[in-house]
């Protein structure tokens, strides 16, 4: 039996494997705005469009518009431009003067992001918007408080479903009806757990989304916009499948075990699945095999935990009672099975979720999630070794040598569940570094204030006002302008230059590495004269 389970186990990783891995999804993150970040635009934009890397909700998101005073201008409804990936809003004349977008999107895997970058109406000079940038996008999210309660939420919920499906599983088929009676408190407080922690999911979720306070978790018009989610949709049907849990267990006594079984198998089974359906994987492109995927994962670490937790809560019984033992023996030859399944399903979600092979090796440390993730396993590999022992001891020595290893694996799991809940809320991938590079260059009568921006390694857009002594009213008669790695690791790159306006010029290119990057702007004044202005601009790597 376990030789045909570990065969179908990995027949179902390696189809797993040949799945192409595609881009990474995991936090939405803005691909593409109008206005870009740090632009100079000669006149009022008649909208803000922002793109995403991956679906949004759009009924939860939101985008303010904040000028040099602070004072927030009135924006159009939000609507859908091309996708689900896109929004955008109609924005009513502006003045002259620098202005910060602050925005706020949930990603399709049910995580709160948000944002906020200037841009300029008018080429005249304007200060540095860095400082207004601060103290305008605390609109953007909601307290501390909120994210570490959602943070619980998360935990009481993966730590009552986990429970739930191994003390379930071991209670409710692998004992007799007098067995299972007794250890029903195990399984009412695992569901408990559970009901309370999608409570608060479904709650604080509804606050970030809506960068509201901890009483926000509490409201019904921010629980009716959470409902109207795809993750708020998940919840929902998550607490009525814990309901029925409830009531099944509430009148166990007084039902037929058969049915009961049935029913209590088929809802935790649904219930497991809300958590694949509202989590990374279903992020993913050809999200069902990857869903699929961190369904096992779960269901494994429950068979694992739980019966753990099982145990450890009925004490000496389960090791010296003759009629219980041998549940002890079967979970022993099921945590051998389902150990592994749970570490070679966890590799295939991190190469996943990571982008890749190559990405998850050379940057796991880059990022809060990878390093939690190396936490996590190092202290699965401290389960597996003290799972061999405890396997071990059984097969050698009955069930009555393991009562201490089972407690030392209750401990580890619950460690590792911990772990867990903290990954569902952190981002795969490593913020890009990048900052901003502004500066005035001068030679003579000529002075060219410059942006570049977001200044990163990729794509990249140069804005060029450039000034003469007659003005805007003596426009210059051309301009180009290139870019050289100081390294030399790298040929000269021309920067694709177009003019929007008098003598405001915009350029883009794509920087493939970081480093200084030396930037030569050449400007045709008149037939007559030309001016070669030059700066280093560093990339952030």
């Amino acid at each position: 039996m376990i030789r045909r389970l570990s065969a179908a186990v990995a027949t179902a990783a390696l189809l797993l494997v040949l799945t192409p891995a595609g881009r990474v999804a995991a936090h939405a993150a803005l691909d593409i705005s109008f206005p870009t970040a740090n632009s100079v635009l000669e006149s009022s934009p008649p909208s803000i469009l922002l793109d995403f890397d991956e679906d949004i909700d759009r009924s939860l998101a939101s985008i303010q518009l904040f000028d040099r005073t602070e004072t927030e201008i009135p924006l159009g409804p939000l609507t859908q431009v091309t996708d689900e990936s896109t929004v955008q809003t109609a924005v009513p004349a502006l003045a002259d003067g620098t202005y910060v977008v602050v925005w706020r999107v949930a990603s399709a895997d049910g995580h709160v992001v948000d944002g906020a970058f200037s841009f300029q109406v008018g080429t005249t000079g304007q200060p540095p918007a860095d400082d207004l940038i601060e103290r305008v996008s605390g609109a953007a999210s909601s307290p501390a408080t909120v994210g570490w309660l959602y943070g619980i939420a998360r935990f009481l919920a993966l730590l009552g479903i986990v429970v739930a499906v191994g003390a379930g599983v071991f209670a409710i088929v692998g004992a007799s009806r007098e067995l299972l009676r007794s250890t029903l408190w195990v399984l009412r407080i695992a569901v408990g757990a559970l009901i309370i922690g999608t409570l608060g999911s479904i709650g604080f979720y509804g606050s970030k989304a809506v960068a509201g306070g901890v009483g926000d978790a509490f409201s019904p018009d921010v629980w009716g916009q959470i409902i109207d989610t795809h993750v708020g949709r998940t919840l929902l049907v998550r607490l009525g499948f814990a309901i029925v849990m409830a009531v099944l267990l509430v009148t166990a006594r007084h039902r037929a075990q058969g049915w009961w079984q049935g029913a209590g198998l088929a809802s935790l089974v649904l219930s497991l699945v809300t958590f694949s359906a509202a989590g990374h994987a279903y992020a993913q492109q050809s999200a069902l095999p990857w869903m699929a995927n961190d369904a096992i994962h779960l269901g494994a670490a429950g068979l694992w935990f739980g019966g753990l937790v099982l145990f450890v809560s009925g004490g000496r019984a389960w090791f010296d009672d003759t009629d219980r033992a041998p549940v002890v023996a079967t979970f022993s030859r099921v945590s051998s099975v389902a150990i592994p399944v749970v570490v070679l399903t966890g590799v295939l979600q991190t190469i996943k979720i990571g982008g890749g092979f190559d990405v998850v090796r050379d940057g796991l440390t880059d990022t809060g999630w990878g390093r939690t993730l190396l936490v996590k396993i190092a202290v699965v590999a401290i389960a597996v070794a003290i799972g061999g022992v405890s396997h071990w001891l059984v097969r050698h020595d009955g069930v009555h040598g393991v009562r201490r290893t089972v407690v030392a694996e209750a401990v580890i799991g619950l460690t590792v569940i911990g772990l867990a809940a903290g990954l569902v809320g952190l981002p795969p991938e490593a913020a890009t570094p990048a900052k901003t590079y502004t500066t005035t260059l001068a030679q003579g009568d000529v002075l060219a204030d410059i942006t570049f921006t977001p200044g990163s390694v990729g794509g990249n857009e140069l804005h060029i006002v450039v000034t003469t002594s007659g003005g805007n009213l003596s426009p210059i008669t051309d301009l180009g302008a290139r870019m050289t790695p100081v390294s030399g690791a790298l040929p000269t790159s021309p920067v694709s230059i177009s003019e929007e306006g008098a003598n405001h010029y915009t350029g883009r290119i794509v920087l493939p590495i970081s480093g200084d990057w030396t930037l030569e702007i050449l400007v045709q004044v008149d037939s007559t004269r030309s001016v070669l202005l030059s700066t280093t601009v560093p990339i952030p790597g």
